[in-house]
């Protein structure tokens, strides 16, 4: 794998020139009708494994997949034109990793809206 790629088991994606990954196709299997893009920041401090988090059964799709489902549940409580979340993963039995993400609504050059997520401290 390439510097600027992010990898999901077969498919592959790429960081855009912004620093992140758009990661729509999953977004909508978990019921997120606009696109979404995470910051490479919290791709790489939240979704992707290494070697130890594999070897106690932890994978980058489920990690994405569990982002993606806590996401949706803080966008059901409510509109807010920006949100924060707490998500927590498990990096191997003993150690738990909780962060604090935020999500923001923003419109493409065309008009198009989707949905940013990023660390508590990048600039959106």
């Amino acid at each position: 794998m390439s510097i600027g790629e992010a990898s999901l088991d077969s498919r592959s994606f790429k960081f855009s020139n912004e620093g992140s990954v758009d990661v729509t196709s999953f977004a909508k299997q978990v019921g997120i009708k606009l696109p979404v893009v995470i910051s490479k920041n919290v791709w790489n401090e939240m979704v992707k494994t290494d070697e130890n988090a594999r070897m106690y059964g932890q994978n980058e799709e489920k990690r994405l997949e569990s982002l993606l489902s806590t996401l949706r549940m803080e966008l059901l409580k409510g509109k807010a034109k920006d949100l924060s979340f707490t998500f927590f993963i498990c990096k191997d039995p003993k150690t738990t990793s909780c962060r604090l993400l935020k999500a923001c609504y923003k419109d493409k050059d065309n008009g198009e809206r989707y949905l940013k997520i990023c660390t508590y401290d990048e600039a959106s």
